[in-house]
């Protein structure tokens, strides 16, 4: 079955080698321009459509949550690209915030389609460098995140290997980080990977290499582009509100057995974590 599985990997493209060499060849057709002193912050949501959601409602909540998050940020200089079939009635009047109508028709699963409108849209229309980060229309971002990697500025990427688990409905949390559970492993909402669109669209073919969250942080290492980790839990990721992609699926049992065996169960440190976050 191991070589079946490796013979299937080689002839999709998949080996470490092949990845790696994808690489080598993307560093030679961008080149190596030097950062910006003003980088940008992308945020890229792709959003479920109404007719596929239970609760339209609770979607675009979740969504007004998300955004909250990002208007809280110590520093403003950031973008939210949202992509879906249908525009929420009650976006932020902020014009950082845009939403793309989505071009595909709505499967049960075109989260995929959405996330290559929003790279390809960022790659045409974009003429600056900055970190690009696809978010789930639910997760929440700490504050100080964006004022982190645009005050470090490595000209790589960042990883959010630290944050929280938490039950919306329950108010119950509990932490996600090394070694048990890094929280990259867990949520999608936690990578943002340096792209250079000032003179050219090179950068798009690494963000579209990124197609499970799981394997971002090492595609980036095979590519020669390391991301270091944010140095404190900087996202939340939110579950038991009925729209996450996990519990559509039907998994959220599985992430709920970390809860209760890893539960943080004093009050005032769940409340204190939770406002640390504007909650």
């Amino acid at each position: 079955m191991t070589v079946v599985s490796d013979v299937l990997k080689l002839l999709q493209g998949k080996t470490r080698a092949q990845s790696r060499l994808r690489g080598r060849i993307w560093r030679l057709l961008r080149g190596a321009a030097a950062p910006s002193d003003d980088p940008l912050v992308i945020f890229a949501i792709p959003l479920v459509s109404r007719r596929r959601s239970s609760d339209w409602d609770q979607v675009t909540a979740n969504l007004s949550a998300t955004l909250a998050s990002f208007l809280r940020q110590t520093d403003g200089n950031w973008m939210a690209l949202i992509c879906g079939q249908d525009r929420p009635d009650d976006l932020p009047d902020d014009p950082r915030i845009t939403f793309l109508k989505a071009r595909v028709g709505d499967k049960f699963y075109d989260k995929g389609d959405k996330r290559r409108q929003l790279i390809a849209h960022v790659a045409r229309r974009i003429r600056r460098d900055g970190y690009y980060m696809q978010f789930d229309a639910d997760d929440i971002l700490h504050p100080e995140a964006v004022a982190h990697m645009r005050g470090d500025h490595n000209g790589r990427g960042y990883l959010i290997s630290r944050g929280y688990f938490v039950h919306a409905g329950a108010r119950r949390l509990a932490p996600l980080e090394p070694p048990e559970k890094p929280f990259h492993l867990a949520c999608g909402s936690s990578s943002a990977v340096y792209v250079d669109f000032r003179t050219h669209r090179h950068d798009a073919r690494l963000l579209a290499e990124h197609r499970s969250h799981t394997r971002v942080a090492e595609t980036c290492a095979e590519w020669g582009q390391p991301l270091d980790e944010i140095p404190f839990p900087a996202a939340l990721y939110m579950v038991g509100h009925g729209e996450n992609m996990i519990q559509r699926r039907g998994k959220l049992e599985d992430r709920l057995g970390h809860l209760d065996a890893h539960e943080i169960t004093s009050p005032a440190a769940r409340d204190t974590i939770l406002a640390a976050f504007g909650l």
